[in-house]
C-alpha cells in the first residue's frame, strides 16, 4: 500500500499575490460590467434594483485598478410611448349613458375624460352636450338646472348654439321664480306643483289628482307601457295662472297647455264644472304626450303625437271633434305629411295652426277606423328605433300599404 504523499502550503510570492489580486480585480470589473448591461435592459422604475444592490467589498488601493477615463454617459433606454386608451373608453361609456338618459353618469365619465386629455376637442363638446341634456331634463328642479346651463356654456364655443343655451338659462331662471312657492303634492304616479294660496285652485286639486291617475291606468293600457313602472319618475303636472304659465312659456293665452317634460296649464279657476271639464280635457292630452314621448322618444312626428293627444281627451265627444275637424277641413286642402313632421309650436300663421291640428286628429282617427287603434300606438312605438320616419316604415312593414296614399284616401272621404 502506498502510503499517502504530504503537501506543504507555503506563501505566496510578493509577485504572486498582486497577480492574484488582479485576477480579482478583473473579475469584479466584469461582474459590475454586467449588472450595469442588466440594468440598462430594464424598464423605469427598475433601476432601484441595482441602486440598493449590496457594495462590492473593498479592495485593496494597490491592486486596484485606474479608473477609466470620464466621457459621456450611454443614452437610457425610453420605453416607447403608450397611448391611454382610458378617456376615450371613458367618453364610449357616456355616449351609452347619454342615448339611455343616465345623465348623471354621462357627466361623471366625460368630466373625468375632459381633465384626463384636456387637448381632446371632442371629449368636452360631448361634455357641454351632457350638461345641456340634464339641464333640459330638468329632474334635479330650477337651480340645478341653471348650473348645469352655466356649466354647458363652458364648452360651447358657437355663438348660435351659445345663444339657445343663454335662452333655456334664461327660462330657467323664470321657472325659479314662477315656482318658488308653490306646494308640492305627490300622488302614485304624479307630481302636482301649484300657488297653494289660490283658493279657486285648491277645492279642485283632489278632483284631478283622482281623475290623472285613473287617466294613467288607461292609458296604460293603450299604450302597452306605463312610464313609472319602467323606471321613470313620476310626471309633474304644474298649474299657474295666465300670467304665469306666459312667462315660463312664452306662448300667452292661445295654448291651453304644453308638455316639455312635464305638464305645464294655465288655471284660473276649478269651483265650476266647465271650468273643471276644459283643465280635464288639457290634462288628458297632455298625459298623452307624456306616454308617447316614453314609448316612442322625442323623435315622433307632431301629426301623430298631436293627432293622438287630441283623439284621447275625451273619448265621449271623440266623434263630434272628429266630425267638427272633417267638416273644416273639407273646405281646403290637405298638409304633406312631411310638413307635419315636425314642432307646430314654431308656426306662425295661427289659421294653418288649426288647420294643422284638425288634420292630424282626422288622420289619426282615420287610421283607426280603416286599420285598428293598435296599428296607431305600434306606430309610436316604432319612432323610438326609427325615427321620424319609423312611423311610416312600421305602417308599410305592417299593412303592406305606402302612408301618404292613406292621407289622399282621408282627402277624398271629406268630400264625399
Amino acid at each position: 500500500m502506498r502510503s499517502p504523499s504530504t503537501h506543504r502550503s507555503r506563501p505566496p510570492s510578493p509577485r504572486e499575490e498582486r497577480g492574484a489580486w488582479l485576477v480579482l480585480a478583473l473579475l469584479a470589473v466584469a461582474a459590475l460590467a454586467g449588472a450595469g448591461l442588466l440594468a440598462l435592459s430594464m424598464m423605469p422604475g427598475d433601476w432601484r434594483l441595482q441602486e440598493e444592490a449590496p457594495p462590492d467589498p473593498p479592495q485593496p488601493a494597490a491592486t486596484r485598478p485606474a479608473a477609466p477615463p470620464l466621457g459621456p454617459a450611454p443614452d437610457p433606454v425610453v420605453a416607447p410611448k403608450v397611448l391611454d386608451e382610458r378617456p376615450y373608453d371613458l367618453n364610449d361609456r357616456a355616449i351609452a349613458a347619454l342615448d339611455e338618459g343616465r345623465l348623471d353618469e354621462a357627466v361623471e365619465l366625460l368630466e373625468e375624460a375632459a381633465a384626463a386629455r384636456p387637448d381632446v376637442a371632442a371629449f368636452g363638446a360631448n361634455l357641454g352636450e351632457a350638461y345641456l341634456r340634464r339641464a333640459r331634463a330638468g329632474e334635479g328642479g330650477a337651480d340645478a338646472a341653471i348650473d348645469d346651463f352655466e356649466a354647458a356654456l363652458e364648452w360651447i364655443e358657437d355663438p348660435e348654439r351659445r345663444a339657445q343655451v343663454e335662452g333655456l338659462q334664461q327660462r330657467a331662471r323664470r321657472v325659479r321664480d314662477e315656482e318658488r312657492d308653490f306646494v308640492v303634492e305627490p300622488t302614485l304616479h304624479f307630481t302636482f306643483k301649484y300657488d297653494g294660496s289660490r283658493g279657486e285652485l285648491t277645492e279642485g286639486v283632489d278632483r284631478l289628482k283622482v281623475l290623472l291617475e285613473d287617466t294613467y291606468q288607461e292609458f296604460g293600457e293603450q299604450f302597452g307601457r306605463r312610464p313609472v313602472e319602467a323606471g321613470e319618475g313620476r310626471i309633474e303636472v304644474i298649474l299657474y295662472d295666465a300670467a304665469g304659465f306666459d312667462s315660463v312659456t312664452g306662448l300667452g293665452d292661445w295654448a291651453g297647455g304644453i308638455f316639455d317634460g312635464k305638464i305645464r296649464v294655465p288655471v284660473e279657476d276649478l269651483r265650476t264644472e266647465l271650468r273643471f271639464a276644459r283643465v280635464k280635457s288639457v290634462l288628458r292630452h297632455e298625459t298623452a304626450h307624456a306616454f308617447t314621448r316614453s314609448i316612442g322618444g322625442a323623435a315622433v312626428p307632431s301629426w301623430l303625437n298631436e293627432g293622438v293627444a287630441q283623439w284621447l281627451e275625451e273619448p265621449a265627444r271623440r266623434s263630434s271633434g272628429v266630425g267638427v275637424a272633417r267638416a273644416r277641413l273639407a273646405s281646403s286642402s290637405l298638409f304633406p305629411l312631411a310638413r307635419l313632421n315636425g314642432n307646430l309650436v314654431g308656426w306662425e300663421d295661427r289659421a294653418e295652426v288649426a288647420r294643422a291640428y284638425d288634420q292630424a286628429l282626422a288622420f289619426v282617427d282615420h287610421l283607426s277606423v280603416q286599420y285598428g287603434p293598435e296599428i296607431v300606438f305600434s306606430m309610436i312605438a316604432a319612432c323610438r328605433e326609427g325615427g321620424v320616419e319609423g312611423a311610416a316604415a312600421h305602417f308599410k312593414a305592417r299593412t303592406l300599404v305606402e302612408l301618404d296614399p292613406v292621407l289622399g284616401d282621408l282627402a277624398d272621404s271629406l268630400t264625399r
